[in-house]
């Protein structure tokens, strides 16, 4: 059984793109083989005119493309702002980035309501 036959797909940078269908249509797959969390038996995935096909997951998440899956979970022990770096830390940025990115977020989503802006993770 093929899951993805002759797909293909043009996404541009900042697009916010939605993929539906009914389950078993090849959604995940297709995600996945984008994301490098599968190979394709045939065909490439390029980004900038790069064929990234056999790219890691890790490293075409630093170049741009990554995903989320549908069951995240927070480290319960950690405070958003915890979580946050831990996430920008896996996407490539340093310590000192994912600490600036976090402060970011933290201000944009209006979570810092506490002194801190670290309240624990549920």
């Amino acid at each position: 059984m093929q899951a993805l036959d002759d797909v293909t797909l043009e996404l541009h940078r900042h697009e916010v793109v939605g993929l539906i269908g009914p389950n078993g249509a090849g959604k995940s797959t297709l995600v996945n083989v984008l994301t490098g969390f599968d190979v394709p038996t045939s065909g490439s995935v390029d980004l900038d005119e790069r064929d990234v096909t056999r790219w890691s997951p890790h490293k075409r998440g630093r170049a741009g493309i990554a995903r989320t899956f549908q069951h995240s979970r927070s480290f319960r022990g950690l405070t958003v702002r915890e979580n946050i770096e831990v996430s920008a830390l896996g996407t490539g940025a340093g310590p000192g980035e994912a600490r600036t990115r976090a402060g970011e977020l933290i201000a944009r989503l209006a979570l810092d309501g506490d002194e801190s802006g670290v309240r624990p993770a549920r």
